[in-house]
């Protein structure tokens, strides 16, 4: 909408065209603030909306720090028994070049069965005292 020219012919009333002209731009400015203020709102949203995400994004950035320090000290303790787990390894190893082994076992097995009273048969002093005498009479007699 274009703004009314002032008026060039002597004769015309310049007050109506004054009060014309000012009531233009009376309207003109009351459209422009109603625009300014609708961009106001809508920057006002967006603010909020962008505060919004950053308190979100910050609560979860804070959310997953505390996930990763847990995670952390998960691994660290993990390492730690990984470690113990190690060395009681090397002491099991240790300990088994100590132990018998199967053809050791065997062999005491066989010694044990060599003298195990009750498979084996073996002589009292007393019987072999009186084998004795028995061989010496028999060769007496012979």
């Amino acid at each position: 909408m274009a703004l009314p020219t002032l008026p060039q012919l002597p004769f015309e009333r310049q007050d109506d065209n004054v009060k014309a002209l000012i009531s233009e731009l009376v309207k003109r400015i009351n459209e422009d603030a109603r625009r300014i203020r609708v961009v106001e709102q809508r920057m006002d949203r967006l603010d909020n909306s962008i505060s919004a995400l950053q308190d979100d994004t910050l609560t979860q950035l804070s959310d997953l720090k505390v996930f990763l320090d847990k995670i952390n000290n998960k691994i660290i303790t993990m390492s730690e028994k990984l470690v113990g787990i190690e060395s009681e390894i090397l002491r099991l190893n240790k300990e088994l070049t100590k132990t018998a082994t199967k053809r050791e076992l065997k062999e005491m097995e066989t010694f044990i069965d060599l003298v195990n009273p009750i498979t084996s048969k073996f002589a009292t002093r007393d019987e072999v005292e009186r084998m004795i005498q028995d061989k010496l009479a028999k060769s007496k007699k012979a």
